[in-house]
Formats: C-alpha cells, structure tokens, sequence
C-alpha cells in the first residue's frame, strides 16, 4: 500500500495526502476527513524516514547526563526526574534517548549526532557541568531544555529554556524550620562546593540564620558516606552544634548514622534536616524532615517547554515552589494514616 493508492481512494492529489499526514495548513476539512478515512481503511503505515524528509522531524527527544552513569543509578532524584519526563511524553510523538555524556568521547559522538539533526529536541539533566557543552549546544541551535541551573557561566539567557526549583527559598524554608525549633548552633553538611544548588542552599541558610549558622560549611559529594564523613568530621572538631541542615536525604542519613554511633541522639540532641523529599528521608530511623522539590514535575514540565520551543516559543525559565515536610529528626509528630504503619505520610 503506497501513499498514491490512499490519493485514489480519497480521491485528492498525493501532495494533499502528505500534507494531511504532515500535519500542515492548506488542506480543507472535507479532503482532510477523506485521506483520514482511505488511511484507515488501507492500514496504511507513514514511513518514519519519509516523513523526516518532508518536515525535517524526527521525533525524537534527547535526555542527556553528563554525570557518570553510576549516579544515574543511585541517585533518586534522576529516577523521579526521569519519570516525570516519560509521563509528559506519553500523548506526544515523541520519543526519548538516552545520551550518556561524561567523557569527551561520549560527548564528541552525542555531539556529531546533534549536529546531523538526529534529535528535535533535548533536555539535560544536569547541566551545571562542563560549560563547554553548554557553547556547543547552543551552537547547534537544537530547542534544549536545562533541567536544573547551569553551572560557573550561566549568561546565555537566550539559548536555553530552563527549570529548576528554588533551592534559595527551599533552604530559607528550611532554615526557618531548624528555628522554629529553637536551633541556634546550625551547621551546614553540603554537597560540591562548585554546584550551584550547594551556592543556593548556603545562600538560602544564611539568609534565616544568619550568625546561628555557623562558618566553614561541610563540603563533599551527595552520598551517604560523605555525609557520615563530613558528622564525623565535625564531631571530632570538638564545634558544638544543635543541628544540621544536610545538603540532601543521603547525607543527612549518613549523618544521623555518625551521630548516633556516637551516642548522640535525633532529635534530642540534634535537629536534622534534609533536602530533595526522597523516600529515603520517609524511610529512616527516625524519619527525616526534608525540604520537597517536584522532580516528577520539573520532568513533565521540561517535555511541554520542550514541545512549545519546537513550536516556535521562545526559551523560558520556569522556577518551581518547595515544601517543607516535617517528620520526626526535628521532632515533629509522623502523620498516618489510619492502618498505615509507615513513617512519613503526609
């Protein structure tokens, strides 16, 4: 079955069957119906290569990481990112690939491809690594979307669509937190000192806290051992505290972990608080009050602005609300609900 055997049968010219299966104006609704229907009734297929030809489309949409794969695995919030990604594809004729990026090889191949228009649209994941990228896709010119703030060189306010969470309110929120319950010795478990979530979160804290936040922040990765490594750090610098605003939920784990081989007890002792609302912070003993960002949205949402750049909108940037989640390491009473024996519901 060709495309000129659905012509005869609707009775119009090949070029208005190609239109109508292109999707492009000029076709009446009458001769639209009638290819619709002799499409119907011949089965016939539209071939991907053929339909790339005549609108340069290739429904295909990009996810690209430039971290190491591992912390694609590890690393919930990739997951639920992710998740949110593939939702937003569902009623599209798009679909994703998967481009890991994180050695120059893996970036040099990804980019020939680009720049062959193997791709309509892309979303990065994590963009505030390798500035270098950043020129080379806006080079290219293919409709991207950052998921997340770019990193040392975040001057390209045209080139790229971006969304992202507040992580400045998010730490004001969660240093008002710590407060209200009467912290005043606070000290700060971080993640990279060179990732822009880190700046903010500190910015964020100091805003609330200001002297009750103590100086020389932790600095490490966004594991649970760092963050078990950066409490024991800290304990034995003899520094006294009364509680820890953690850079995410793995390493206020690892902290809580540290504190309590020393005897130490949460939130008796110590007020904890985390970042990011994984399941992880609902799951530990005790569970942990996380400060909440809506990955599974910043995912779907990346898709629509996706979708409106290839459209012909211009870049936006979308910034997205945080929620404190209050659970038992800043001693708040765990809701449940009724035969529900978990912790952290709310």
């Amino acid at each position: 079955m060709t495309i000129k055997d659905v012509a005869n049968l609707a009775g119009v010219s090949r070029a208005t069957v190609s239109r109508v299966l292109n999707g492009t104006a000029g076709v009446s609704p009458d001769k639209a119906a009638a290819v619709r229907s002799a499409v119907e009734s011949t089965g016939f297929l539209v071939s991907k290569s053929a339909r790339q030809l005549a609108t340069g489309r290739t429904d295909s949409l990009a996810v690209i990481l430039t971290e190491p794969i591992d912390e694609l695995l590890i690393d919930p919030t990739y997951a639920t990112v992710l998740k949110g990604i593939m939702d937003g594809l569902a009623d599209t004729p798009l679909t994703p690939s998967l481009y890991m990026m994180a050695t120059d090889q893996e970036r040099e191949k990804s980019l020939r491809l680009f720049r062959r228009g193997a791709v309509d649209a892309i979303v990065h994941l994590s963009p505030y690594t390798h500035d270098s990228l950043l020129d080379d896709l806006a080079e290219i010119g293919i409709p991207t979307v950052l998921c997340g703030q770019a990193g040392s060189r975040d001057d390209r306010p045209s080139a790229f669509s971006r969304v992202y969470s507040d992580d400045v309110e998010g730490a004001r929120r969660a240093a008002r937190h710590l407060a209200g319950r009467g912290a005043n010795r606070v000290c700060a478990l971080m993640g990279p000192a060179d990732n822009p979530a880190t700046a903010d979160r500190l910015t964020g804290l100091r805003d609330v806290l200001g002297t009750r936040l103590r100086e020389r922040p932790g600095f490490g990765n966004w594991e649970e051992e760092s963050g078990f490594r950066m409490a024991d750090d800290l304990v034995r610098s003899g520094l006294s505290f009364d509680a820890l605003a953690c850079g995410n939920d793995r390493i206020a784990v690892g902290a809580i972990r540290r504190l309590q081989v020393g005897g130490l007890r949460v939130p008796d002792d110590v007020l904890i608080i985390g970042f990011d609302d994984h399941p992880i912070a609902a799951a530990a003993k005790p569970s942990i009050t996380s400060v909440h960002q809506p990955f599974h949205l910043q995912g779907r949402r990346s898709v629509e602005i996706a979708e409106a750049m290839l459209a012909g909108e211009p870049p936006v940037v979308e910034v997205l609300g945080t929620e404190v989640v209050a659970r038992e390491s800043t001693g708040d009473a765990v809701l449940r609900t009724p035969g529900d024996p978990g912790p952290g519901i709310r």
